[in-house]
């Protein structure tokens, strides 16, 4: 067995170590500036009107509307709407005292009108009037609207009810489509871009931000963002390098060489930062309960599709090596090997879940991030996406079986691979093979006990309390 740290970022709340683990909780998916999270919500309630109307401006079915209509024709969900607000405590940081917290979401009824408010807004990067106060990210803002609630013994049970999670699946999924609309729902042709203007992004804050994610993974690195990210033609800051709308942002790619493929049996599939690595994994096993330890038959998907059960046995006693990836890093995937798709699929699961362990009754409190805590959880019951690769085949890395799980966070509603990945293709290391739309996310790339025993991991994988900036997408993972 091999010796594992635990980081001294972790966070107790965990509740102890899976065995063979180490993990590292640490995460910036929404502001740490809880005043800036506050400020952010009390302008956003500032724009939201107290109505849910039935149909939208484009005469559908508003999504918001039919999850109105589930609470309240349900008494379950109904009572447990209403708990999981009376839930959260009355004392900081989540008290309700109007002279420390000026607004907040009181009931689910103030939730619903602030989720009929973002189905036209874009993520901001928000900045105060204060200057001495700096801006920040709001990747999640779905998440902060229920980032207390979600972490009541009510929410648990309400944000995990399969009725609750196809009905915010249809809300997310029209709010992508008004991220990836360059009219910006009608406001013109240029109104998507105007959308990103107006949220912040073309501030200096931002693009420093922006600029500085993507060198600290390349130590050195002092690019401008013309020179990392490809953008449309005549693009500046003054009209953020010309992005039509937010998703064509967010899954912006790197420039030709700025991310060269390294020389290595296993190349990292995203941009991300380390959070744990575990050997001698579980078919199955407690993935909710203390350690929150990796249980394969559920990450997989064996639980909705036979055909992965085969694959579970192979993995049996190998190893999962997860990885975050911040709102403000780069969104697509690469290939980490070469070899041939046996196996892709895309599951429907829950969006804003967490672990006991990160809500109210956790030893630490509730985790201010809310999926932060719960990254190794939500790989079991999340929206995400499954691709099995055999590398031993002509050409292939030889190295077995690698599986590669893209997880959505949060209102990351979309996992979305490319046409080239289907089942029976053959993908080379380096390839483009999907993307996450909305905001940050988690992976996993799952490796066979008999070559994982082969492979030289990279330190900062291996032990993640030692990884201090993203390690760069395409840079060497493991080596034979």
């Amino acid at each position: 067995m091999q010796t594992f740290y635990l980081s001294s970022y972790a966070k107790p709340s965990l509740g102890g170590m899976a065995t063979g683990s180490s993990t590292h909780g640490y995460g910036h998916w929404m502001p740490e500036n809880v005043e800036l999270r506050r400020a952010w919500l009390s302008h956003l309630l500032d724009k939201a009107k107290p109505e849910i109307p039935q149909k939208l401006r484009d005469g559908k079915e508003n999504p918001v509307d039919t999850l109105r209509k589930l609470i309240e024709n349900n008494s379950t969900l109904y009572m447990l709407a209403h708990s999981m607000f009376d839930e959260v405590p009355e004392k900081p940081p989540y008290d309700r005292d109007p002279t420390t917290l000026k607004k907040q979401v009181r009931n689910y009824k103030t939730m619903l009108y602030l989720f009929n408010t973002l189905l036209t807004e874009v993520p901001e990067y928000f900045l105060l009037d204060n200057p001495d106060v700096p801006g920040g990210l709001i990747g999640f803002p779905f998440n902060i609207i229920v980032d207390w609630p979600m972490g009541t013994s009510s929410g648990r049970q309400f944000f995990l009810d399969h009725r609750v999670n196809e009905c915010l699946k249809n809300i997310l999924n029209k709010w992508n489509e008004f991220l990836s609309d360059p009219t910006a729902g009608g406001r013109g042709k240029d109104g998507g871009n105007k959308a990103l203007r107006d949220a912040g992004w073309s501030s200096d804050a931002a693009i420093k931000q922006l600029e500085k994610k993507a060198n600290d993974a390349t130590p050195g690195s002092t690019r401008k963002f013309t020179d990392l990210f490809v953008h449309p033609k005549d693009g500046t800051q003054e009209n953020f390098f010309n992005y039509p709308h937010w998703d064509a942002f967010f899954t912006r790619k790197f420039k030709e060489n700025v991310r060269p493929i390294a020389d290595a049996a296993v190349v990292n599939a995203c941009e991300s930062f380390p959070l744990s690595f575990d050997t001698d994994v579980s078919s199955r096993t407690t993935f909710w309960l203390k350690g929150t330890p990796y249980s394969l038959y559920d990450m997989l998907g064996a639980t909705q599709d036979p055909r992965v059960s085969g694959y579970v046995d192979k993995f049996v006693g190998g190893t999962v090596y997860q990885a975050f990836l911040s709102a403000d890093s780069y969104h697509c995937w690469n290939a980490p090997v070469t070899g041939r798709v046996v196996y892709q699929s895309l599951i429907d699961g829950t969006y804003f879940a967490e672990t006991a362990a990160a809500g109210f009754g956790g030893s630490s409190g509730p985790d201010p991030a809310g999926p932060d805590v719960s990254q190794r959880y939500i790989t079991h019951i999340a929206a995400r996406g499954v691709l099995i690769i055999d590398t031993n085949v002509d050409g292939g890395s030889q190295i077995g079986l690698v599986g590669f799980l893209p997880v959505g966070m949060s209102e990351v509603s979309t996992c979305q691979w490319e046409d080239s990945t289907a089942e029976g293709n053959t993908i080379t290391q380096g390839d483009l093979i999907g993307a996450f739309h909305s905001g940050g996310s988690t992976h996993c790339l799952i490796f066979e006990r008999k070559y994982a025993r082969k492979l030289n991991f990279n330190p900062k994988a291996q032990y993640p309390e030692i990884a201090t900036v993203n390690l760069a997408v395409n840079s060497a993972l493991a080596t034979l």
